[in-house]
């Protein structure tokens, strides 16, 4: 008994290939987009450290972006605000703002060569994103924060 062609094979063809054009576009290089290699900055926060660490880090240090020492960066500001947090006071069941007492918050903002394509923003094999925590270490300092900001 010979097998005729329907509309469900049909249907099941026509899903295979989307998937599978979806897939390459996806998962294949993107062709004639090649990435554009840049100098981008970008901040980092670093929250509730002591003063030391935000002494140590000096504008025009090198920092290091990555655990294996291959993505880096040069440290462009330092800067450091009072750290805040959050308390309850359970006579009243409120929350209010104080000081974290001897704490600092640092703002780091490091200049590295991108890579800047449309999906993503790279520094050897670190991701650049807002948000994303990053390690950022140098010469007597080792700490990692969140990428607040990003000009590039």
């Amino acid at each position: 008994m010979k097998k005729k062609w329907t509309i469900i094979d049909t249907l099941i063809v026509i899903v295979i290939a989307a998937v599978a054009v979806v897939a390459g576009m996806k998962f294949m290089p993107k062709l004639g987009s090649g990435a554009e290699k840049s100098k981008v900055e970008f901040t980092v926060l670093i929250q509730n450290k002591d003063e030391e660490l935000a002494n140590a880090i000096k504008p025009g240090a090198k920092a290091t972006l990555s655990l294996t020492e291959k993505d880096g960066g040069i440290v462009k500001d330092v800067r450091s605000e009072t750290s805040q947090q959050m308390t309850f006071n359970s006579i009243d069941g409120t929350y209010s703002n104080t000081e974290a007492e001897g704490k600092v918050d640092i703002y780091v903002t490091v200049e590295a060569d991108c890579e800047i394509t449309d999906d993503y923003i790279k520094t050897g094999g670190t991701a650049i994103k807002v948000g994303a925590e990053i390690p950022v270490r140098g010469q007597g300092f080792a700490t990692s924060g969140y990428v607040i900001e990003i000009n590039d």
